[in-house]
């Protein structure tokens, strides 16, 4: 068994443990492999090549070319894309991104956009805003054409599958985990439920403690090897065979502990009850009608078994695609790839108090469902995360996904999160603010309060900014209409008109009230809960919300 191989797995387990760390003597200029030269020549220098026999061919500054080249290290199992050619991503670039800045967490200096990139080792990163290409660029052993391992943003994927077959009545999200995989019967699995497994709220006598060489970790890696079993060597050689060896330890449900194991297991649930490996159902259900640009692979172990935890290599662009499809609830212009049920599941999060006891200090209030992190912000943002930095990162209130590969020197995601949540929420309110009063436009507003004194019970007061400048809507008894006028966050009302019909008293005094401070009105913005507010100089308010 090769040292190798046992890094190449260890990869994918790690995504975001609380405490990984290393030295990192070389900045991200300097550890390009470009710059180093690994595998160029034909044949390279000596010391210039990597084969999947090396030790180290998964350290830092190595793994700057290993993680886009798996495919030339170790076996794999394509996900194809059908025959049907790309889907063009629209593309509208903001050359402004690059100087959004944010305070890294702990910190009072700010960064900006352009600086995280090097900070975090990226190799490439991709925003879509609105379904559009606003930012794209590409770094290290990546260009768009590359396919990156993502790690343990494969998890979050295995759980999307498995949360659609719940969705679909396949899975049974109850069922005990012996009832839908007989074999499981008598491990640490057997009696745990299938939505405890998604969850990773299983108690499983499993270590991932990579620095005690006794470490469960190190039996998972051997047994999920592709290579012939060392001499001597007479433990589990599968996926399949070392997960019916795991034992329980403690009560399933009560905390949330992250073990790729569980990743490992979906897999096989997913292809328990759909008779298609997860790369197979990918390929059928997602990859062949989402126009990807490149067919994907899994890595795979000695018996092809896709490595569901941690296995995944994809394109930039193409990530990017999974993401904006999880963002659009499973439709893909127009058409329904996924049930918008599953997704929503996922958006809802799990126990948040399960979570809190796992100990992960840059994600307080966070949680965890269908192997997706949720962050349980005022934007709803939630993630696919792995180890080195792979995310894609997918904010509803912004209409933004974030897809980003790296390979930071430091595996555990506690490295780059203060300088890369940050970022995110940064670059999701400049788009907003950039989207500025349109993201309003030609819908209707109901008015939920006057200058602090409410609204009558069921007053048809409500307001309409069409695009083309024209104001409309209900005044709370006569139709009303007018213009107005926006530059960024500064608003006024013109040309303020209604009909006049009679009403009784208490909906005239509301209208009159309504109507005096629209005429005042100087400015608008958001609350964190989606209301429009409309302010005055002397910060009188009108709040209204869609509906």
């Amino acid at each position: 068994m090769t040292r190798l191989l046992i890094s190449l797995f260890c990869l994918g387990l790690m995504a975001t443990s609380p405490a990984l760390s290393q030295d990192t003597p070389l900045s991200s200029a300097q550890s390009d492999p470009e710059t180093l030269g690994w595998m160029q020549g034909f044949p390279p220098p000596a010391d210039r090549i990597i084969r999947m026999t090396d030790a180290d061919a998964f350290t830092f500054p190595k793994l700057r070319w290993t993680m886009c080249n798996f495919r030339e290290l170790t076996p794999t199992k394509a996900v194809r894309n059908g025959t049907d050619g790309a889907d063009a991503l629209p593309v509208a670039l903001d050359p402004g991104l690059d100087a959004v800045s944010f305070p890294p967490m702990g910190s009072d200096r700010k960064m900006t956009w352009d600086q995280a990139f090097d900070v975090n080792y990226t190799d490439g990163i991709l925003v879509l805003h609105r379904g559009r290409i606003v930012y794209e660029r590409y770094g290290g052993c990546m260009d768009e054409n590359s396919l990156h391992g993502v790690m343990s943003v494969s998890k979050s994927l295995t759980g999307l599958v498995a949360e659609t077959l719940v969705a679909e009545g396949a899975l049974d999200e109850t069922a005990l985990m012996r009832d839908v995989i007989p074999e499981l019967d008598g491990s640490g699995f057997g009696d745990a439920t299938v939505r405890q497994v998604l969850e990773m709220t299983t108690a499983l006598d499993y270590s991932e403690d990579y620095a005690d060489p006794n470490s469960d970790v190190w039996t998972y890696s051997r047994a999920s090897s592709p290579l012939p079993a060392p001499e001597g060597y007479d433990g589990p050689r599968s996926y399949f065979g070392y997960l019916q060896t795991v034992r329980k330890s403690g009560a399933h449900g009560e905390a949330f502990a992250y073990r790729t194991i569980n990743a490992d297991a979906v897999g096989w649930l997913i292809a328990r009850v759909s008779g298609l490996d997860v790369a197979d159902w990918v390929s059928q259900n997602i990859w062949s009608h989402i126009g990807a640009e490149r067919e994907a692979f899994f890595t795979v172990d000695s018996i092809g078994t896709p490595f569901a935890g941690g296995g995944f290599n994809v394109t930039l662009r193409d990530l990017a695609r999974l993401g904006q499809l999880v963002l659009d609830r499973g439709n893909w212009q127009g058409q329904q790839i996924l049930p918008a049920q599953a997704i929503d599941r996922i958006r809802q999060g799990g126990d948040p108090q399960a979570f809190a006891r796992a100990g992960y200090d840059t994600l307080p209030g966070w949680s965890y469902r269908g192997m997706w992190w949720v962050s349980n912000d005022d934007h709803g943002a939630f993630a696919a995360r792995g180890v080195h930095g792979q995310t894609i990162w997918i904010d509803p209130a912004a209409q933004m996904v974030i897809a980003r590969v790296a390979s930071n020197p430091v595996a555990a995601n506690a490295a780059n999160d203060p300088t890369s949540l940050p970022a995110y929420r940064a670059v999701a309110d400049y788009l907003m603010a950039k989207d500025g009063f349109a993201q309003l436009q030609d819908l209707e507003w109901r008015i939920e309060d006057i200058d602090g004194r409410g609204v009558i019970d069921y007053s048809p007061a409500r307001l309409t900014f069409g695009a083309d400048g024209k104001l409309s809507g209900n005044a709370s008894c006569n139709r009303l209409m007018g213009s107005y006028q926006v530059d960024g966050d500064s608003l006024t009302l013109q040309q303020l008109g209604t009909t006049r019909k009679a009403c009784p008293e208490a909906l005239m005094a509301q209208e009159r009230l309504l109507l005096d401070l629209l005429g005042q009105i100087t400015g608008w913005r958001l609350s964190p809960d989606g209301g429009l507010i409309l302010y005055t100089n002397d910060n009188r308010q009108i709040l209204a919300r869609q509906g």
